[in-house]
């Protein structure tokens, strides 16, 4: 990489952290912490992550869309589904096989590679027959120790993009509207706040799926050939802290 590739890629990622710190930056700011203030805390915050000996190996996977339309592909393409409409286990070469459905995708990704991140983070598994099975109907970033780096990355941006846009009122006048929903409630014992966990990752699956069969169903192949598309979608994080 030359001085001129590493200065530009330098300066994008600047511009990114600042972009995360924004909203992070107008709340410290709106409760009247000056700017060494907040430098301090931000820097005790980085030795407290440092210090730290409970977090997950963070692995660089590449672009996440690959992922996404991979299984999105697997579930909804007649010939990768069995005679019940149903996602079937695919062999690894042939002309309904995972690399044909790597190459149907598009992007020149090589099929080994995204199979391998896919086994890692428990998103397929392999039968005793060789065939790779699809255990996920939508793509898992973590599993065990790992934890992928993009979907992390991209999760962040878009819930500070939320929040930067709900504290400017900032709105193009030809996009659409962001929002922010929660539902909480203090009052529940150990015990309901684990049930309430199951059933949310239930519920917030099915609900999911049905946006993402949306999503594709009203998604054309003209705008996806456009250079800079709109991208929209909707993101869930389940709550579980100390009332404070």
């Amino acid at each position: 990489m030359n001085t001129r590739t590493r200065r530009a890629r330098n300066s994008l990622e600047r511009r990114k952290a600042a972009a995360l710190l924004e909203p992070i930056a107008a709340f410290l700011n709106s409760v009247g912490m000056t700017r060494a203030e907040s430098l301090a805390a931000l820097s005790a915050a980085i030795e407290d992550v440092r210090r730290s000996e409970g977090n997950r190996k963070l692995e660089r996977i590449g672009t996440p869309t690959c992922y996404l339309d991979l299984i999105a592909a697997w579930t909804r393409e007649r010939k990768f589904l069995d005679s019940q409409g149903r996602p079937r286990p695919l062999s690894f070469s042939g002309a309904n096989g995972f690399a044909a459905l790597v190459k149907s995708v598009g992007g020149g990704h090589d099929p080994k590679k995204l199979l391998a991140v896919l086994m890692r983070y428990r998103n397929v598994r392999r039968l005793n027959n060789g065939r790779i099975r699809l255990v996920s109907p939508l793509f898992r970033s973590s599993a065990g120790s790992r934890i992928a780096f993009e979907p992390i990355a991209r999760f962040l941006n878009d819930a500070t993009s939320t929040l930067t846009h709900t504290l400017k009122q900032v709105r193009a006048p030809t996009n659409p509207d962001l929002f922010w929903r929660t539902v909480e409630n203090v009052h529940l014992s150990r015990a309901n706040a684990v049930k309430f966990m199951e059933f949310t990752k239930e519920r917030s699956l099915l609900f999911l799926e049905e946006l993402d069969d949306w999503l594709n169903a009203h998604g054309s192949a003209r705008v996806r050939r456009r250079k800079a598309n709109l991208r929209v979608g909707l993101g869930l994080f389940s709550i579980c802290s100390s009332e404070t």
